[in-house]
């Protein structure tokens, strides 16, 4: 069986992609994809990977976990998702760059150790994703004193996910692509076949574009005959440029002692690194 961890990150879809995905859970149960509530299994697989703390589950405890995960036992691909896997949001900056905890990630595939397992996980640039997770959790910039902020590299976190795990694949986007690819994100991450036809494949332009516009496009969506996936990446780049909802889309970067050329620097780095991606061994980059 194939099982799919979906670590987040943070500040990425917020819960979106697996709230999207179980809205298709009864379609997916018949092409053999389950996708359990998440409420069965994060705080279970929470507590058997600190039990574990990385040694391989027993046949009999691995049996007890799937058990209590799996709603029908046919199922050959399974879709986990938490963007706490890895850990808490007030500790994804550390004096060691992103996601100093990473390897842990290789404590989730032992609670499952005779099963093939794949992780995916949305990148954001560090030049929005620090203020916003320093807003989520209340701290302000001192917080990041001890944090060398070059060092955020996604690339080192991805990295370490893919040394911990040896060929497990780890399928990784872009949150700021996710408004362009999202029903095809949903159709990677959950393996389902490309002529089923899905709900919740507007859910992320909706959170952006004004009601009338989400009209308009998807109007101009059902007209359309065997459109392909460039042109329907253009024409959501077009309605998300006439309607887009300000507040939703202009993200305020207001940290002391950042820069322009802070922010500048932090994105060109952001670029780079993502260029390094599309090259390491057993990533797939998602891309429009």
């Amino acid at each position: 069986m194939q099982i799919l961890f979906h670590l987040g990150a943070h500040c990425t879809d917020d819960g979106l992609l697996i709230r999207s995905i179980l809205k298709n859970r009864v379609r997916l149960a018949e092409e053999g994809i389950g996708v359990p509530g998440p409420g069965r299994y994060r705080e279970l697989l929470g507590e058997a990977s600190t039990t574990l703390r990385g040694e391989p589950a027993h046949q009999e405890t691995e049996t007890a976990i799937l058990d209590a995960i799996r709603d029908d036992e046919t199922a050959e691909r399974i879709i986990l998702s938490n963007d706490n896997f890895l850990c808490r949001s007030d500790v994804v900056l550390g004096a060691d760059g992103l996601y100093p905890k990473a390897q842990k990630s290789a404590w989730l595939r032992q609670c499952l150790p005779s099963h093939d397992v794949e992780f995916a996980l949305a990148i954001r640039n560090p030049a929005t994703l620090v203020p916003e997770l320093l807003r989520n959790s209340g701290e302000d910039e001192e917080a990041l004193d001890d944090v060398p902020i070059t060092d955020l590299i996604w690339s080192d976190v991805i990295g370490d996910i893919a040394v911990a795990n040896p060929g497990a694949r780890i399928l990784v986007w872009c949150h700021e692509d996710t408004p362009f690819i999202w029903s095809e994100i949903i159709r990677e991450v959950t393996g389902h076949d490309a002529f089923t036809e899905i709900d919740g494949e507007f859910d992320m332009l909706e959170r952006i574009i004004s009601p009338e516009g989400m009209t308009r496009l998807t109007e101009f969506l059902d007209a359309q005959q065997m459109i392909s996936q460039a042109k329907r990446r253009r024409a959501v780049s077009a309605f998300l440029e006439a309607h887009a909802i300000n507040e939703a889309v202009e993200e305020e970067i207001d940290l002391p002692g950042w820069s322009d050329d802070t922010v500048t620097m932090l994105t060109e780095l952001y670029e780079e690194d993502v260029q390094r991606l599309e090259h390491m061994p057993d990533v797939t980059l998602f891309t429009p």
